[in-house]
């Protein structure tokens, strides 16, 4: 049996712009009917499509009289960009697709697939696996589907697809509300009902979390609300499962509780009627449109849930700007079942100016834990020890996010098996004891791209290939930068993508570009700047003036004017604080500078040291400057 290799793999795309890519590169589809007949054939599933209607989906009721012979020059034309993986044949009276089992992906498979698992994982009664399917199948979506199709494929299969995924979506919210997410949901809910007036179930679930999150006067005027779309749009009456609800709205019925929430009240037999504090569910929304990273994610999962004799520790470190936060959390939602006791988000602000100091952390988390107001003990030590009581034999998940450093840190890390903490932090964290490691670096070429086309939109990427391409490269893989400049792109749909990428790529202007309202690239880098001794920032500084190639530590000594030794001492701290990498070159090895935090450099080198840089290039991280590879640190 051949092996399928990553630059022989085939993947189509139907939910969004129509597309095809090889080995990770588009295929150029050439025009909307050569995509009409390849969607048609894909949504037949293994089924013939005659020429008739081939005909009726191209042309309408205004056919060529030529049809049959265009049909046939675009099928031929589809089954020659595909390639010999996909056979387009001909089967009288008229065409069909088949797939191989291997080697060839469908964006409308993989959306159902993880669908069906999330529905039975759902009416199994495991909401958190059930959350974590749903949006797996939701996240295949790029957009609305077919584009790019001719109108009457898109006018009889697009509503389909679309009734498709908001039934995989009020699944997904269903398990949200199950899971204890009632105000997460509660704005998506708001936009969701406005875009879809006349879906109960929206309006149903909107009822049933505003009620959890205590609101239940906002309950009953959703209702109300929904009671006059309804009579408005249709002349008719909510359905009786609305009206159940409604019912139950007025009774603070025991049905409106979610289903784990009831099980264990009814367990809990007479001491339910002396409840405790309810359990903390403080997690911040997964990033909808998370890209690349899946082995990563994976294995701080399997970490985080794993047998093993103590609590879970796993630091997950890296420059500005590089996703460890959003890296955490998506992966936080995946285990969150894992932790019924409940799951903790503490923002510990150690890139600011004003970290959080453990003392007033712990009595943050003491408060989350249930300790009364005005009983929180006042010392480090004794906060210490009330914390870890009210953690032993929990299953608690925390998320400590942006930590300064370990002196922060390890107050607040659980001292017994069952809980987990994942940290994240731009300090490599070295001196914690134990903990799993996760360094990030730039995402790959392909993720990168993948992450901007799912934000500026893939089919001007598509239309731009060269301009997209151009502004992914300054980029130079760093998920924020993306995040902004595809941000910038989509809020700016009358721009063409060469404008951006033109502004992109001056160097004087890089960093002002990538900004979009309260994102800034420069204002992330500014904060860690500040934090370094005045000796790294001189060194970080000088850096950025001596090439893009790696820095040997001799040639640091010569433009610091110190020895080298002491200059290696500052490029390795710089390295540990995730502003350089360590990469192999010429035989040893020698310190690295992301090309956005070198631009960044070179600005503080000109106005700190009155030396005006010559206007360099961005230098990408894959040019074939490091031959050897690269050895990051890992702890």
């Amino acid at each position: 049996m051949s092996t399928v290799t990553a630059e022989d793999s085939l993947t189509l795309n139907l939910l969004g712009p129509i597309e095809a890519h090889r080995g990770g590169e588009p295929v150029d589809l050439r025009g909307a009917k050569p995509r009409t007949v390849l969607a048609a054939l894909l949504l037949a599933r293994g089924r013939v499509v005659p020429d008739t209607e081939l005909t009726a989906l191209l042309w309408g009721e205004s056919p060529p009289a030529t049809c049959s012979a265009q049909i046939h020059t675009y099928a031929s034309r589809v089954r020659r960009l595909l390639g010999p993986a996909v056979a387009v044949e001909r089967r009288r009276p008229g065409y069909l697709l088949r797939l191989p089992e291997h080697g060839v992906g469908v964006d409308l498979l993989e959306f159902r697939r993880y669908a069906a698992r999330g529905a039975g994982a759902l009416a199994g009664g495991t909401p958190g696996t059930a959350a974590r399917m749903l949006r797996r199948a939701l996240g295949v979506w790029r957009g609305t589907a077919l584009g790019g199709v001719c109108d009457p494929l898109a006018d009889l299969e697009r509503d389909r697809l679309e009734e498709e995924r908001l039934t995989v979506l009020e699944q997904r919210l269903s398990a949200d509300l199950e899971l204890g997410r009632h105000a997460e949901v509660i704005p998506e809910l708001i936009a969701l009902i406005a875009a879809n007036p006349l879906r109960e179930g929206l309006r149903g679930q909107l009822m049933t979390a505003l009620y959890r999150s205590g609101r239940q006067a906002d309950a009953l005027a959703a209702y109300r609300a929904a009671r006059a779309t309804l009579a408005e749009e249709l002349g008719l009456e909510p359905c009786a499962e609305l009206q159940r609800l409604h019912q139950a709205l007025l009774t603070g019925h025991p049905s409106l509780l979610p289903r784990t929430t009831a099980r264990a009240a009814a367990a809990a037999g007479a001491a339910a009627d002396r409840p405790g504090p309810p359990a903390p569910a403080e997690l911040p929304p997964a990033t909808p449109d998370f890209t690349g990273r899946e082995q990563e994610a994976a294995r701080l999962a399997e970490a985080l849930t794993g047998e093993r004799p103590g609590p879970a520790v796993q630091a997950v470190t890296g420059m500005p700007g590089v996703g460890k936060t959003a890296l955490a959390l998506v992966t936080a939602h995946r285990v969150a079942d894992h932790y019924p006791d409940g799951q903790i988000h503490l923002d510990l602000r150690g890139s600011g100016p004003d970290p959080l100091d453990p003392v007033d952390a712990l009595g943050e988390l003491l408060r989350l834990l249930g300790v009364p107001a005005g009983r929180t003990p006042g010392t480090l030590d004794e906060r210490v020890r009330a914390y870890r009581t009210r953690t032993a034999g929990r299953r608690l998940l925390l998320v400590l996010d942006d930590a300064a450093g370990e002196r922060q840190v390890r107050p607040l890390l659980p001292a017994t098996g069952g809980c987990a903490a994942l940290v994240t932090s731009r300090s490599g964290l070295h001196a914690l004891d134990g903990p799993g490691r996760t360094p990030l670096g730039p995402l790959p070429a392909a993720d990168a791209r993948a992450l901007f086309e799912k934000l500026a939109g893939g089919s001007r990427a598509s239309a731009e290939p060269g301009a997209a391409a151009g502004i992914v490269r300054t980029c130079a893989g760093l998920p924020l930068a993306l995040r902004i400049a595809g941000g910038r792109a989509a809020s700016r749909p009358h721009w063409p993508l060469a404008r951006l990428a033109d502004r992109l790529a001056e160097p004087r202007r890089t960093l002002a570009e990538l900004t979009l309202s309260d994102l800034s690239l420069a204002d992330r880098l500014w904060t860690g700047y500040r934090r370094l001794d005045p000796q790294s920032r001189r060194a970080l500084r000088f850096h950025s003036a001596l090439g893009p190639h790696p820095l040997l530590p001799h040639a640091a000594a010569g433009a610091l004017g110190t020895a080298p030794d002491r200059a290696e001492e500052l490029l390795a701290g710089l390295a540990e604080a995730h502003w350089c990498e360590v990469v192999r070159w010429r035989g040893g090895y020698g310190y690295r500078l992301h090309p956005l935090v070198r631009l960044f450099a070179r600005a503080r080198l000109a106005e700190e040291e009155g030396t005006v840089p010559l206007p360099l290039p961005v230098h990408h991280p894959s040019a074939p400057a490091v031959p050897d590879g690269t050895v990051r640190h890992t702890g």
